[in-house]
């Protein structure tokens, strides 16, 4: 293998099937066209193939002439047809299918036994004598999916040449081939060398210079071999990253990739890709995680793929993977490694005790490889591998498992899949697209990449004016002359630049562009690569802004900030020097435990040791503590640790907020809810036993009053009872305020307890006249018990704050779309406007108010909780209006 077709044997990305109009099945599905005017063979033949493969989608015709009319109509992978058709026998058939669709394979599947000789001589596919029984269509299956795949395999492998041969030609960096040596000899190198060693390729490939020796840095050489040992020992491709010196001194950064070719068992060489990648190490550092996450994807060439992080949790799949093991959705959704595997265990897995063994020991063991072959119930095979994700610095982020289906595996589709992977990654991993202008013809041509780059059609041709006017308006006047310089002066160009896409979007692009000239030194092509930059751009801009934003965000924070080395100080803003009223200076330096008080100096110790340790439960991130000022005050402060990476080391971010005003305000607060539950309860229980005093004594009265009597009698035992219920109701209330629950909320009958409110205000104020506007609608609103002492308040509130001789009240209640309103209206000497929003307030409980004694106050706290608003309004003439908006429950 010496030419650069061959030489990095890999195969081309696989192709989608074509399938018939309507065909959803996938790109394994097989259409075929069945032409028979044997009804019932055609029948027998069709639903055979359906019932024993799901990948067929079998088509009938009765004859040759529809069966054409079939084949314009839509496409097939295959044809099968009878020999004897009244209209056209099968090889004038063939003959046809042949002139307009010369690809489609094509079996005669015929009862006559004397034209295979024919058949053969006109170009058949493949020839099949029909035989009585079933076990035919199982021939004809097996030889119909031979002949595609043979066709398939075809297309695929001549596309993936024509693409690799473009795609190496312009990719910028070197491929090569060389023997497994420390000096690594080259065998073969591409013409990009000289551009990525500054050595040209005479140099490389006769001796005068070796790559290993006189181009590796001499400091990577022993890791580079060692690394390259270890993958061809286990056949495996490679990855790796070093450094190298060009001839000028020059020293880069390079990324290679590459695999061992064996004989027999025996590497006989190496080949691979070497790209530079001095200009985006330093992204590449800044986003560990992702870099060293992408790498070890593309360390393998197996088809499914799983990525599980250090807590068991999946962090990624490809779809292959779920393909492969059937996994339902759902739970591949609920991202848990553990209950994937339970599910493989219990439905997929021949060897699950072999299985999980490997998988326990893998997790016991983070440092460790591995790779074996894994049996399932239905006979499949996969060969996994599994290794460590593992950062530049030694971190571990998880484990990779890869995955690849090898019961059916070929020499020709290893050859296939190799090819693929390196397609793919090598786009993946330059990101570009490519292009060419034939300077004869004015030819511009795009790949797809191109075109994704620049927002068009999968379709779109442009010309050479189209493809300068996608370039921003400032940057045209720099591509233009690159180009001219190109054309006219054969000069190569390397721009960073900016186009705008049909849509408006502005992409930042690198366009690099080299020529080629004819045996007379003209230039007949300009060709290159184009990229999108836009991401790199966009990151190294907002990596910028988020630095300037987090120091702005640090030095104007309410809390104190400082982090940690070694435990002691090494930056602090200036709230830490406010809060504890050291100097900056005074706290750079200055151990942790110097700024705690005493008595929580150990605690933090504690605390501290606990996440130094791995094999415990970390402690809480956040919790209350009480430090010292630098005068001695002390002061309660709510503080939070996390660990980070402060210039390159680890280190510990502690946050310090001062809440000692708030902490004595909670425990002054815990204290008045204390000394309200206690009131409550001695009220409730001295209001109870005196109430049931008064009940005792009245209910002796019965039979010692006249029949006048015995109706304020019983008014009298009513409200009794009613102060009773009210202190059951009282307590509740109570409770809720000082706890930190929900209030009970639920479907409350407006009119039931609206009525008996009104019943009972009459009664207690004889001298007000209390009139409704009834009727009080019939509907269910979001209430509870209390509700009664919301309208209880309001009409007091109106008759015992009026200054006229004969209170008037009116009430008038409302059903609406999604409340109801109520309306409290009297003819008092109203509210001034000033006082309006904080008659409702806390400070304007007095106990001067009958129901439950906390007035407007518990008026608003009530309607609040019930998700509902109350107002006052002016009365007209005179007075004031009340009303409450109540939400209907649902």
């Amino acid at each position: 293998m010496s030419s650069p077709d061959n030489c990095l044997s890999m195969v081309a990305p696989r192709r989608e099937n074509t399938t018939s109009p309507g065909n959803t099945s996938g790109k394994n599905t097989i259409s075929v066209l069945l032409v028979d005017d044997h009804v019932t063979v055609a029948e027998m033949a069709s639903q055979f193939l359906e019932a024993n493969d799901e990948r067929f989608d079998v088509a009938t015709e009765p004859s040759a002439s529809e069966g054409l009319e079939r084949l314009s109509q839509a496409e097939f992978d295959c044809v099968v047809s009878e020999y004897q058709m009244p209209d056209m026998d099968g090889l004038a058939f063939l003959q046809a299918v042949r002139d307009e669709y010369p690809e489609v394979p094509f079996i005669l599947f015929t009862g006559n036994s004397d034209i295979a000789g024919d058949a053969i001589s006109a170009g058949v596919t493949d020839y099949l004598q029909k035989k009585p029984g079933s076990d035919q269509f199982s021939v004809l299956a097996n030889r119909i999916e031979n002949a595609v795949h043979r066709t398939r395999a075809g297309h695929r492998l001549e596309e993936s040449q024509r693409r690799f041969r473009t795609l190496l030609d312009n990719v910028p960096g070197m491929a090569y081939r060389c023997r497994n040596e420390r000096g690594w000899p080259m065998l073969f190198v591409s013409d990009d060398c000289a551009d990525l060693t500054g050595y040209e390729r005479a140099a490389l490939l006769d001796g005068d210079r070796r790559y290993g020796r006189d181009v590796m840095h001499s400091d990577d050489r022993d890791r580079v071999w060692d690394t390259v040992q270890d993958a061809l020992e286990a056949q495996e491709p490679f990855r790796v990253e070093y450094r190298i010196r060009t001839a000028d001194g020059t020293e880069k950064r390079v990324w290679e990739q590459g695999q061992g070719v064996f004989e027999d068992g025996e590497v006989v060489a190496i080949e691979g890709f070497v790209t530079d990648i001095t200009e985006r190490s330093e992204s590449q550092e800044r986003l560990e995680y992702q870099s060293s996450l992408l790498e070890a994807q593309m360390e393998t060439t197996i088809d499914g793929l799983l990525v599980v992080n250090e807590d068991r949790t999946v962090a990624a799949y490809n779809d292959k993977f779920v393909d492969m093991w059937e996994i339902p959705e759902e739970l591949i959704e609920t991202e848990s490694d553990e209950a994937l595997l339970d599910w493989i265990v219990e439905h997929k897995l021949a060897e699950p005790e072999a299985f999980m063994e490997l998988v326990d020991d893998l997790y016991e063991r983070p440092e460790e490889t591995s790779r074996d072959e894994v049996r399932l119930r239905d006979g499949r095979v996969f060969d996994r591998y599994s290794a460590p994700v593992i950062g530049d610095e030694g971190t571990h982020y998880g484990r990779l498992w890869v995955f690849r289906d090898i019961t059916e595996r070929k020499e020709r589709e290893r050859e296939l899949e190799q090819q693929e992977f390196l397609f793919s990654r090598v786009q993946a991993i330059a990101d570009i697209g490519i292009w060419e202008y034939d300077t004869r013809t004015n030819d511009l041509t795009w790949s797809d990449g191109v075109r994704r780059i620049h927002g068009v059609a999968d379709d779109y041709e442009p010309a050479l004016a189209d493809g300068l006017d996608f370039y921003h308006p400032d940057d045209r006047d720099e591509i233009a002359a690159a180009v001219t310089r190109a054309i006219e002066e054969g000069e190569q160009y390397d721009l960073e630049l900016r186009i705008v896409r049909p849509d408006g979007t502005v992409r930042d692009v690198r366009t690099q562009g080299e020529v080629s000239t004819d045996e007379n030194g003209e230039t007949e092509l300009v060709r290159g690569v184009f990229q999108d930059i836009t991401d790199r751009k966009r990151r190294e801009e907002e990596l910028e802004e988020e630095r300037e934003k987090y120091a702005t965000l640090v030095e104007q924070s309410h809390d104190g900030i400082a982090i940690f080395q070694n435990r002691k100080s090494v930056f602090v803003n200036s709230r830490l020097s406010d809060i504890t009223g050291y100097e900056t200076d005074e706290l750079r330096g200055m151990p942790v435990t110097e700024l705690i008080a005493p008595e929580d100096r150990q605690l933090v110790r504690e605390r501290y040791e606990r996440r130094l340790d791995p094999t415990v439960d970390p402690p809480p991130s956040r919790y209350t503590l009480t430090f010292e000022t630098k005068d001695g005050r002390k002061r309660v402060a709510e503080a939070s640790f996390a660990d980070i990476q402060y210039e390159g080391a680890p280190a510990d971010l502690v946050s310090i907020r001062d809440v000692t005003e708030r902490q004595q305000y909670e425990d002054e607060l815990e204290r008045l809810n204390e000394e309200l539950e206690v009131l409550n309860r001695v009220v409730r229980h001295d209001i109870r036993n005196d109430m049931a005093v008064m009940l005792g004594w009245g209910e002796l009265l019965e039979d010692h009053i006249d029949d006048a009597g015995k109706e304020h009698l019983e008014n009298i035992l009513t409200s009794g009872e009613h102060i009773v219920e009210l202190t059951e109701i009282a307590r509740d209330y109570v409770e809720t305020l000082t706890s930190d629950g929900e209030v009970d909320v639920k479907p409350t009958r407006l009119e039931q307890v609206l009525t008996n409110e009104i019943a009972l205000r009459r009664d207690a104020h004889p001298d007000a006249e209390i009139s409704v506007d009834e009727p009080i609608p019939n509907v269910t609103v979001r209430a509870n018990e209390m509700l009664s002492s919301v309208f209880r308040n309001l009409l007091n509130n109106a008759v015992q704050h009026n200054d006229k001789d004969t209170p008037i009240v009116e009430i008038t209640a409302e059903e609406r779309e999604d409340d109801v309103y109520v309306a409290v209206a009297d003819n008092g000497p109203g509210v001034p406007e000033t006082q309006r929003e904080r008659i409702f307030g806390k400070d304007e409980m007095g106990l001067e108010s009958s129901g439950t004694g906390i007035g407007l106050y518990l008026v608003q706290t009530l309607v609040d909780q019930y998700g509902g608003t109350v107002q006052v309004e002016d009365n007209e003439p005179e007075g004031a209006v009340f009303s409450v908006t109540l939400p209907k429950a649902d």
